[in-house]
Order: C-alpha cells, then structure tokens, then sequence
C-alpha cells in the first residue's frame, strides 16, 4: 500500500475522531459550541457546524442546528463574538455566521438583513475627520485610510481577518444572485483594495498594518490565507503571488489553527499554482500529526478547522470564491 492512501487513511480516521469530539463538546440543552469553555462562541459553533455537515458527508443540517446560530443574531441582522445578544456586534462572527447559513442551507430571507448590514458597515477610516487626522498627524501606521475594509467590531478600524471573511461571504452571496449593485461592487473593490495595501513587504498579511512605526509588520500564517481566500479573483496580482509564495513555504507551521486555513485557502489555487498540491498533501499530513487526538486539542474551533481542512477532496470549500 503507497504512502499517499495511508496518509490519506490516516487523515480521514482522524477527522472521524474530531467529528465524534465535536459532537461530545456541544453544548447540552440549546446546543452551539464555546471555543474552551461553557460560553457559546459564534467561531466555533459556525466552524463546528460547517465541519459537521459540509462537503465530503453529504448530511443537511436541519432548522435545529442552524437555529444554534440564528438564535444570537441581533435585530439588525449581525452576531456578537459569544453567545450574548447583549454584546457589541463583531463584523469577524458576523461574515463567518453568514458564510456557515449560506453553505448549510439557510434561505436568502433568512441572511438577507445580514448581508445588507455586511455592505454598509463602515468602519472608522470611512470619515473623512479621521482619514484626516490620518494624513496629519497619525504616524505609527502606514496605510491608506481611503481603501477600507471591515473592522473586529464598530467604529474601530479595518482588520484583515473580518474583513477577508466580509470579501469571501459577499462575493460567495453576489455568485448566487443574492446581492447586487453598484454599492455591492464598490463595497467589494474597496474591501480588495485595502487587503492589497495592507500586505507586508515581504508577502503575506499580519492582522491590519503593514509597518508600524516605519518598521515591517510580520506576517501570520492564518490572516496570509483568509486574505489569499478572499483575493483569488486577484492571483495574477504581484502581491497575491508573493504572498502564495510566502505561506506555501510556510508547511512546517506548528500550529494546527494557521496549518488549517492555509491547506483550505491553498486549495484554490491548485489551478494557477503547480506546487499548491504538492504542499497541501504535506500540510495535510502535518495537521493530521497535530491533531491525531482532538481531545488534548482545548480550541474547539481548531479541530472543527482541522476536519474542514482533512475532509477536502476536490468539492467545492466553504471558503471558496473563485468562479
């Protein structure tokens, strides 16, 4: 038996285990998942929901399952970060929450007043007073405040990480008709434009700043492969190759969260890139090393990433936005 199938029947034994420690970690009653704890998280409850009943099993989730979600939106439409609706809206929660309805079945009236809140969140560098004070006399950080994305939360500035799941749930809508317009596709431009002005010099992303007091931020794995996620309408660009380059060097990453995002944002770019397979069979093999026992694994949203990352065989990833 070659290496390949009992890599391959190793990676799917361990993704059988992480589904079965999923499933122990939900939360008796109401249900939903915390990240380590007893407080429902939206992350790993949309992350464990997508790794239980996306691609390759073939199950439907049912109005039960996605209610573990729909049952902490807010009334305009957006998530908190844990299960409080009490609590600030996190635009982050928010995308992946949409993204995870979207993929598992919800109706666009469901996700309808989601998506429209995601088009007209502004954060702080939207107003001109503070893109202002930016060119003035803000120095720390060098960017330009006029190619805005989303931020974490509200009236705070733009972030790679919400913004990069904002790019990929929006364009993921727009694919099946669900959004559309002008301020739809302008919204969109300068979502990408930001995430291309913020990528370090070296390639990839750190979390929003591409040098800060003139000196270079370094890049993360994890925030490298949501942006490669949301920009693979842009691989031609220089940018957008480097910052391939840069991550698929990057396989021996010893962390099962970053290895994870990086073999699902990889995966979209085995048509363009020879060497994106070759890593992504490596990096698959890696994680499965990492999280051969999902129970001494606290994060809940790493292993349910790690199922997502074991179970991908060719269809199409929930985090996919090329055509």
């Amino acid at each position: 038996m070659s290496s390949s199938i009992v890599g391959f029947e190793k990676q799917q034994l361990v993704r059988c285990r992480i589904l079965a420690e999923l499933f122990r970690r939900r939360i008796p009653g109401p249900g939903g998942w915390s990240h380590c704890g007893a407080q429902c998280g939206i992350e790993p409850t949309s992350l464990a929901l997508l790794a239980m009943y996306s691609y390759p099993s073939g199950s439907t989730a049912t109005r039960e399952e996605l209610a573990q979600l729909l049952r902490f939106q807010q009334p305009n439409g957006l998530w908190p970060a844990v299960g409080d609706k009490a609590a600030d809206v996190n635009f982050w929660a928010s995308a992946l929450a949409v993204n995870t309805l979207m993929t598992l079945g919800a109706t666009q009236q469901t996700v309808g007043a989601s998506l429209d809140a995601l088009v007209h969140c502004r954060p702080r560098e939207a107003s001109w007073l503070v893109r202002l004070k930016f060119w003035l006399s803000y120095r720390r950080v060098r960017f330009d405040p006029r190619k805005y994305g989303w931020p974490w939360v509200p009236d705070t500035v733009s972030r790679v990480l919400p913004t990069s799941m904002a790019l990929i749930t929006l364009e993921r809508a727009k694919r099946r008709g669900w959004i559309c317009g002008r301020e739809v596709e302008n919204r969109l431009r300068l979502g990408a434009e930001m995430l291309l002005d913020r990528a370090c010099p070296g390639g990839g992303w750190n979390i929003g700043n591409a040098a800060v007091y003139g000196v270079p931020s370094r890049p993360h794995i994890d925030a490298t492969a949501l942006a490669l996620a949301a920009l693979r309408f842009r691989h031609r660009l220089p940018i957008v190759r480097d910052a391939l380059t840069w991550m698929l060097d990057r396989i021996e990453c010893p962390s099962a969260y970053s290895l994870a995002w990086m073999i699902l944002a990889a995966a979209a770019y085995q048509d363009v890139r020879a060497d994106a397979l070759p890593a992504i069979d490596i990096a698959r093999n890696r994680l499965a090393a990492l999280v051969e026992d999902p129970r001494a694994v606290e994060d809940t949203s790493t292993i349910a990433l790690a199922a997502l990352a074991l179970g991908l065989d060719g269809a199409n990833s929930p985090f996919e936005v090329k055509v």
